[in-house]
């Protein structure tokens, strides 16, 4: 949230709207036969831009707390990235992960561990990082003008707590009138059944991963989704929508079964370049 509390209309030089990446998910798939379902990964899956070169995490998990992978749902449970993900030049993908074993006698498995370069020239949206015991499939979005969307919190502000069976906090993209329509891309921000999910102090809803890239043009929407008690569709779903800013914070109160909930979004413009920061005297230089 490097401008968000600039002055709408009198924003620092080093504040662009520029090409930035969209990280919606990242799945494994085409797993060795040897392997088999379902698997215990942890490990680093991280993204290092031209803006500081500092490795920006997507997933992170140590041995102790590793994500039980399956066929069904082989999709890696995202922490990040901490900020937007310039992508004016080559982005450079990290992946060390290794599978668990519980017996003592047997090792833990190499799944990755390799490096992957995105160039920004080549707009594909999935790209695929491969080794002998599988693949890495990445779904992302090269957005040309963007900025950055910090949703700072989903809170529930007045009535009972609407999650008891758990919730799902989502966003969506959905492109200007004006724009070449495209099917709306989703990223999960949280997805938690009862036993996972406990209410959080003040009523905040524990986001897994909070920040996103939205281009200028158009508006970001959140949706909510409330469990029923079989944990097999919804009680509650409801959207709020947020026309994409550069700065300054938004919020909007939606209605969750009898509760109020409140959504505050943060907007930023991105800096490409740490040197930028540095002339303005947002970084000091070591």
């Amino acid at each position: 949230m490097q401008f968000t509390h600039s002055t709408p209309g009198i924003l620092p030089h080093a504040a662009v709207a520029g090409p930035a990446l969209q990280i919606f998910s990242i799945k494994i798939v085409n797993v060795n036969a040897n392997l088999g379902w379902p698997l215990r990964v942890y490990g680093v899956v991280a993204a290092r831009d031209t803006v500081d070169r500092n490795r920006n995490l997507l997933f992170s998990r140590s041995r102790a707390n590793c994500q039980q992978v399956t066929e069904a749902d082989p999709f890696l449970l995202l922490t990040g990235p901490s900020r937007a993900i310039v992508a004016a030049d080559t982005v450079k993908f990290e992946v060390e992960l290794r599978i668990m074993y519980a017996g003592a006698d047997t090792k833990d498995t190499v799944l990755f561990s390799s490096t992957y370069n995105y160039y920004s020239m080549q707009q594909y949206a999935n790209p695929r990082i491969h080794s002998c015991c599988g693949m890495l499939e990445l779904s992302v979005e090269r957005l040309t003008r963007a900025a950055q969307a910090t949703i700072v919190g989903v809170r529930v502000v007045e009535g009972e707590w609407p999650f008891q069976y758990g919730c799902r906090v989502s966003c969506y993209f959905s492109p200007d009138d004006d724009l070449v329509p495209t099917t709306p891309t989703e990223v999960v921000l949280v997805n938690c059944k009862v036993e996972e999910m406990e209410k959080q102090s003040d009523g905040y809803v524990n986001l897994s991963r909070n920040v996103v890239s939205v281009q200028l043009e158009q508006t970001l929407e959140v949706v909510i989704q409330a469990y029923s008690e079989s944990g097999l569709e919804y009680l509650h779903n409801v959207e709020a929508d947020f026309p994409v800013q550069q700065c300054q914070t938004t919020k909007r109160l939606c209605t969750v079964g009898n509760s109020t909930v409140e959504i505050v979004v943060a907007w930023s413009l991105l800096a490409m370049d740490k040197l930028d920061l540095v002339l303005e005297g947002y970084v000091t230089p070591v």
